[in-house]
């Protein structure tokens, strides 16, 4: 049955069960006032009319209070927890229960007056779980958009460094280069321009997200050519020129699911971060091995190490390299974790695991 029947319904029954009572009072109270008139004197110079007419007044007064009570009381709650979802409160009030259920299967009871509109109640406590729900929703995704762009304005340094490092190679008086390391140069800019476009694309596309996550592209794909390609990337950067990079695998091949530019920016990030906080002549290794149902890439280097300050505040604050590597790898379903490499406070091991 429709639930503005049911409640019209049960509305016209207690209306009706008022009325009939409201006429059984009235003859019990006329049969009573003929006896009470013999019994009590003064009510003898009462006429019959003038006493059925004060009884009925009364009781007309006494159901229009009752109806005013069943309608007025249920609305007046209603105009206060519309008032508070206006004001961004959503969570539900409780008090127009009769005892609060602990087992959510459990059928709620009303208490009266609040148990006529049970239909409309039910209306409003489901509006109010998604309205709370939207809200929640929407803030998340306004934190998770806000990730994205620091992301993007973060990673965006690292193609303009490498433009800027090739920019200076060619115009430095110093150097004559050949045409074919100048073509290489322009293609290395070249490449890198086509890099920040692809960037500023999925900042404007961040308006238009549906859903509270990082848009993910996944594809099955060769992880082991993709890692070393990322490596030498890296390795051909101007300011790694003193870095020495080398990479190890266990399988020459291995496919994966993931998403290129996600995984790439996170390893992008990771590597670039051993150029930029060590001093020339560190040595940067990247492994990658199969661990039952997992596969590693560790990154792993002997520089200066790093503060456990340093990485707690990194690694909590979005806008941070480590932060965004970590947001990309656990995007994945995988997990990164940074250990010192020996006890001298000398090396960083970053170790990122993902999902077969």
């Amino acid at each position: 049955m429709n639930p503005m029947i049911k409640m019209t319904t049960r509305f016209i029954q207690v209306v009706l069960m008022l009325v009939a009572a409201s006429i059984f009072c009235f003859i019990l109270l006329a049969i009573g006032s003929f006896y009470l008139r013999e019994a009590i004197e003064p009510l003898q110079f009462i006429s019959t009319r003038t006493l059925m007419f004060t009884m009925g007044f009364i009781q007309i007064i006494l159901f229009i209070t009752v109806c005013g009570w069943c309608v007025g009381k249920p609305l007046i709650y209603l105009i206060r927890w519309i008032n508070r979802l206006s004001k961004g409160n959503y969570h539900q009030p409780g008090d127009h229960y009769r005892t609060p259920s602990k087992n959510s299967l459990q059928e709620k009871k009303y208490r009266y007056p609040f148990a006529l509109f049970k239909e409309l109640f039910e209306e409003m406590s489901r509006l109010s779980e998604q309205l709370y729900n939207s809200e929640t929703e929407r803030l998340n995704m306004e934190v998770k958009k806000q990730e994205w762009i620091s992301s993007i304005s973060h990673d965006l340094k690292t193609p303009l460094s490498y433009i800027e490092g090739y920019a200076r190679l060619l115009t430095a008086a110093e150097y004559h280069w050949t045409d074919e390391e100048k073509r290489d140069f322009s293609k290395q800019i070249s490449d890198k321009t086509t890099e920040i476009k692809r960037l500023i694309q999925d900042l404007n596309h961040t308006s238009r997200w549906s859903v509270e996550q990082f848009p993910m592209n996944r594809k099955r794909e060769d992880v082991v050519n993709f890692l070393r390609d990322a490596v030498i990337d890296i390795a051909n950067h101007p300011l790694a020129e003193h870095t020495l990079f080398t990479f190890t695998t266990s399988k020459d091949v291995y496919m994966l699911d993931f998403d290129r530019k996600l995984l790439g920016r996170a390893i992008q990030n990771v590597l670039m971060n051993t150029v930029i906080h060590n001093p020339p002549g560190t040595e940067v290794a990247c492994d990658f091995t199969i661990q039952d149902n997992s596969v590693l890439i560790a990154i792993e280097d002997n520089g200066v190490g790093i503060d456990e300050a340093v990485l707690k505040q990194g690694m909590n604050h979005s806008g941070k390299g480590i932060a965004i590597a970590r947001a990309f790898i656990e995007a994945h379903s995988g997990r990164m974790n940074i250990v010192k490499v020996d006890g001298g406070g000398r090396g960083v091991r970053i170790e990122i695991t993902l999902p077969n």
